[in-house]
């Protein structure tokens, strides 16, 4: 008798222990060593004992079946199976799926928590930021033209963001207006304190607000969202709004509480099928992900301005690709399994990873602090 996972589920191995990942109903289940080792036995078509209690229970809860013979079961798979593309020489145009355009660096506020100060923020990427540079800005035209780039790349979705994007609110105007039907989705990135009525009347039907702030109010609208600046030491239970999301300001490493969503066993998201098989090959948040910053250059993360593809001021889009593809390609696949501590974890494939932060904090691209799990040891320290 033989037992089989059935084509949605996965059996992922750790270093000690393993997973079994249902991609239909988006359930993950925790094995323990001796489990792990049975699931493992049964996917490689080893004969069991059709009387295995642990057996029943998987047939029971319809994660897979009992045959008499040895079984072929392919598993579920997203794209086609024939188009096998070298990424150092690629058959297709990159494909775009979250771009941010950083169209400004300018801001009069002197928030404590901005990226000027090189403050390490969980969600840096999604909140306001000014930086040290001044280098001149990208025209209007030019971002024009970046935009109509991306659309042509079939870009997804973009980030418009920036320091104070209130500033030169007739720039900001313009920029969107042309981007408005070219991707599925727009969100435009701004503090609270530079909102107005009007400024959210604009932006209504045209863009997702994102709204930097230290004090959320209870605005409730489908177009808004709330990125809420947390120390690393508070609790975030006061804050209970759906519209809500946090960005979490690090200190060091070791200041951070076993039970925070960043290292406790709250980072682990729910699975879903694509996500899950993206990040298989793909980092979670870097893979098919860029930015253009405010005079050009062309970076992995609007967090890691030190690593820089190439310079679209006087170059088109696609030539960033053609130059440095083999570059892009190294941040684009750094999944889970080329990070020093999790390629042995069984919850690599739906786990949160920030590159930008991991690297602040360890010094390393391929480092890794934010987690309380020992994959060695299958323990949450």
């Amino acid at each position: 008798m033989y037992f089989r996972l059935n084509p949605e589920c996965y059996l992922i191995k750790g270093r000690k222990l393993g997973a079994i990942f249902d991609l239909i109903d988006g359930t993950t289940y925790a094995l323990d060593h001796g489990e792990t080792e049975l699931i493992n036995n049964c996917e490689n078509n080893i004969q069991i004992d059709k009387d295995n209690d642990t057996l029943k229970e998987l047939k029971c809860i319809r994660l897979g079946n009992f045959y008499d013979n040895k079984i072929y079961v392919p598993k579920l798979k997203v794209g086609s199976p024939f188009v096998k593309d070298d990424p150092l020489v690629p058959l297709y145009p990159p494909e775009i799926h979250r771009a941010f355009l950083e169209i400004n660096n300018s801001c009069d506020r002197e928030c404590w928590y901005c990226g000027y100060h090189g403050v390490k923020r969980s969600l840096g990427c999604m909140g306001c930021n000014k930086w040290e540079n001044n280098d001149e800005p990208l025209g209007i035209e030019r971002w024009r033209e970046a935009i109509n780039e991306l659309e042509d790349l079939d870009c997804r979705e973009i980030i418009i963001t920036g320091g104070d994007l209130a500033l030169a609110w007739d720039k900001t105007v313009e920029i969107l207006n042309h981007a408005v039907g070219r991707f599925r989705q727009i969100y435009l990135i701004m503090h609270q304190e530079s909102l107005s009525s009007e400024k959210m009347d604009h932006l209504e039907d045209k863009a997702t607000l994102i709204v930097q702030t230290e004090r959320p109010d209870s605005t409730k609208s489908n177009h808004l969202r709330y990125l809420v600046v947390v120390k690393s030491n508070e609790h975030k239970s006061k804050i209970k709004e759906d519209n809500t999301i946090y960005d979490y300001i690090i200190a060091e490493e070791n200041s951070i509480s076993k039970e925070h969503p960043l290292t406790s066993k709250k980072k682990l998201s729910g699975v879903n099928m694509f996500k899950f098989l993206s990040h298989v090959e793909y980092h979670p948040c870097l893979g098919h992900s860029l930015t253009i910053c405010n005079n050009g250059d062309v970076t992995p993360c609007p967090m890691m301005r030190n690593h820089c593809f190439g310079n679209i001021r006087d170059k088109p889009l696609y030539s960033i690709f053609e130059d440095s593809w083999e570059r892009i390609n190294q941040f684009w696949k750094l999944n889970l399994d080329r990070i020093e501590k999790c390629t042995g974890c069984e919850f690599r494939y739906s786990c949160s990873d920030c590159r930008a932060l991991e690297e602040r904090l360890t010094g390393k691209i391929d480092g890794k602090a934010l987690c309380n799990y020992n994959p060695r040891e299958g323990i949450w320290t």
